[in-house]
C-alpha cells in the first residue's frame, strides 16, 4: 500500500494538466529554488564563520552561533506560516477509496516532510557543521548537535502545519499569531528575558550532555500527533473547500450609501475580505508597513538613495501592486454575470481606483512616522504616492485588457501561480522598476531632488489626466468584453 501511495504522489505529479503547460514558471522555480540553495551555502561556508570570527574573536563560535540560531528558526516559523502549503489537497481522491483513515493521514503528514523548507536548511547547516561545531567539539558533541538541529527542523514543519490549521479556523488567529510573535521579539530585543542566550546555552548543554537530545524528540513528537489527531477528526472534503456559508461575513453594507461608487467598492472589498487568497495577499501588504525597521538604518553617510526609494516603493504601492497584478482576473468567477448587469464598465474602474486611493492614503500616511529615522523618507514617499496613483494604477487598468486566465479566489496566495500569464509577469517590470529608472534617469541628468520632484510630477499629470484616461479604459474594456468572458470560462 505503501508502494501504491508513492506511486500516486509520482503520478499527480507528472500526470498534473499544469505539469507541461507552464514550463517557463517550472524553470522559474528551479532557478529560484538553486539561487536560494547557492545562497545558503555560501552564507554557511564564508559568510556566517568568517563574520562570527571577526565580531567574537576570543569567544567559542559555536556557542555564539547557537544564540543566532533561535533568530534562525524563528524567521523559518515566519516565512513558513506565509509560503508553505498545508497538505491537503491529495487526500480528495483518495477519501473514496476503501482504505483507512489513518494511513490516508499518515501518508499525507510524512509526504508534507518532501518540501523545499525541509531541505533549505541543509544548505546552511551542514557547513556551519564542518565548519564551525566539528572543529569545536569533535565527537558526540557535534553529532548530538546536528541531530538537534534536525529535530528542530521537524518541529518547525510539524508546528507550523498545526498552527495553519488553527489559523484557518479562527477570523483572528493571525492577529493573536503575529501578537505573539511581536511581543517575544520585544521581550528579547528589549533585554526583559534574553530568550537567545536561553535558547543558546540549551544547545551548549546538549553538546556537553549529548544524551539530552532525546529531550528534543519531544516537540516534533507532539507536534505530529497533534496534527495527526486534527487531519483524522477533520478528515473532509470542507477541510479544503469550505461552504459560503461557513466564511465569516462582514458588513459593508455602509459603502452602499457611497451611491454606485460606494456598491461597486463593496464588491472590491467583499472579494477580498471574503476569499483567502487576496484575503491573504491584502494583509502581507499590511505587514509590508513594517518593512522600514529592516531597511532604514543609518549608515555614515545616512539612508542611501536606493533604499529610500525602494522602501517607500513597496510600502506606500504594495497594496496597488499586490492586488492590481489580478485585476480584473479576481472577479473572472462571475465576470460573465457582472458584464450583463446594467453599469457603466467607468464605474466598475473609478470604484477600483478610488478603493486604491483610500488604502494607499492610510499606507502613506502611516509611513510618515519613519521620518523621525529621516526626514528624506517623507519626501520620497510623498513622491511615489503620488507616482502610483498617477501611474501604477493607470499600467494596471492597461496591463488588464490583456488578461486572460482566470484566479482560485480559495487557492493560496504564498507560491501560487494559478492564473499567472505573460500578462502579470510582464506588468512586475514597469510597476516596480519603473519609478526607479525614472527617478535615476532625472538624477543622472540634474540631481537627487530634481529627480524626486519629477518622479512625483510624473504623479500628478496622471491625476490629472484621469478622467480622460476613464474614457479610454472604458472603451477598452468593453471592446474585450467578451473575449475576457470566453477566456476566463476557458482557463
Amino acid at each position: 500500500m505503501k508502494q501504491n501511495l508513492l506511486s500516486l504522489s509520482v503520478k499527480e505529479l507528472t500526470r498534473s494538466s499544469s505539469f507541461g503547460k507552464s514550463i517557463a514558471t517550472t524553470i522559474m522555480l528551479v532557478f529560484l529554488g538553486l539561487y536560494f540553495a547557492l545562497v545558503f551555502f555560501s552564507l554557511g561556508v564564508f559568510v556566517i564563520p568568517e563574520a562570527l570570527a571577526k565580531q567574537f574573536p576570543n569567544q567559542e563560535l559555536t556557542s555564539v552561533l547557537n544564540r543566532y540560531l533561535l533568530i534562525y528558526f524563528a524567521s523559518d516559523l515566519l516565512i513558513r506560516q506565509f509560503l508553505q502549503n498545508l497538505p491537503t489537497i491529495s487526500f480528495k481522491p483518495l477519501s473514496i477509496l476503501n482504505m483507512k483513515r489513518r494511513r490516508i493521514v499518515t501518508y499525507l503528514l510524512n509526504r508534507s516532510l518532501l518540501h523545499f523548507f525541509n531541505v533549505l536548511p541543509f544548505f546552511l547547516i551542514l557547513p556551519l557543521f564542518f565548519r564551525i561545531v566539528l572543529p569545536d567539539h569533535p565527537g558526540t558533541g557535534a553529532i548530538a548537535w546536528l541531530v538537534s538541529i534536525v529535530l528542530l527542523v521537524l518541529s518547525n514543519h510539524f508546528l507550523n502545519t498545526y498552527l495553519k490549521w488553527w489559523i484557518n479556523e479562527s477570523s483572528w488567529g493571525i492577529y493573536l499569531f503575529v501578537s505573539l510573535f511581536a511581543g517575544l521579539y520585544g521581550v528579547n530585543y528589549f533585554g526583559i528575558l534574553s530568550l537567545t542566550e536561553l535558547f543558546g546555552a540549551f544547545l551548549d548543554f546538549v553538546i556537553q550532555n549529548p544524551t539530552m537530545v532525546v529531550a528534543l524528540l519531544v516537540p516534533p513528537v507532539l507536534c505530529y500527533w497533534l496534527n495527526y489527531r486534527y487531519l483524522k477528526s477533520n478528515l473532509y472534503l470542507n477541510l479544503v473547500e469550505k461552504k459560503a456559508g461557513d466564511a465569516t461575513i462582514r458588513d459593508f453594507s455602509w459603502l452602499s450609501e457611497l451611491g454606485d461608487y460606494g456598491k461597486f467598492i463593496t464588491l472590491h472589498v467583499h472579494m477580498i475580505w471574503r476569499n483567502k487568497r487576496p484575503r491573504t495577499q491584502f494583509l502581507m501588504t499590511v505587514l509590508f508597513l513594517l518593512y522600514g525597521f529592516l531597511i532604514y538604518k543609518n549608515g555614515e553617510k545616512g539612508i542611501p538613495e536606493g533604499i529610500l526609494i525602494v522602501g517607500g516603493l513597496i510600502m506606500t504601492g504594495m497594496f496597488t501592486i499586490s492586488l492590481g497584478q489580478f485585476f480584473p482576473a479576481w472577479h473572472s468567477s462571475y465576470y460573465g454575470m457582472l458584464m450583463t448587469q446594467n453599469f457603466k464598465m467607468k464605474q466598475f474602474l473609478q470604484a477600483f481606483y478610488y478603493m486604491n486611493v483610500i488604502v494607499s492614503f492610510v499606507y502613506f500616511v502611516v509611513t510618515l512616522l519613519y521620518g523621525l529615522i529621516d526626514i528624506r523618507i517623507v519626501y520620497f514617499n510623498t513622491a511615489l504616492f503620488f507616482y502610483h496613483l498617477g501611474v501604477n494604477m493607470n499600467l494596471i487598468f492597461y496591463f488588464g485588457t490583456f488578461s486572460k486566465k482566470s484566479v482560485d479566489l480559495g487557492g493560496s496566495a504564498m507560491f501560487n501561480y494559478q492564473g499567472m500569464g505573460a500578462t502579470q509577469w510582464l506588468i512586475a517590470f514597469p510597476l516596480i522598476v519603473g519609478p526607479i529608472l525614472v527617478f535615476y534617469l532625472f538624477k543622472w541628468l540634474t540631481d537627487a531632488t530634481p529627480a524626486l520632484v519629477m518622479l512625483g510630477i510624473i504623479g500628478l499629470v496622471g491625476i490629472v489626466l484621469q478622467p480622460q484616461l476613464f474614457n479610454y479604459f472604458e472603451k477598452a474594456y468593453n471592446k474585450q468584453k467578451h473575449r475576457l468572458i470566453r477566456d476566463y470560462k476557458n482557463s
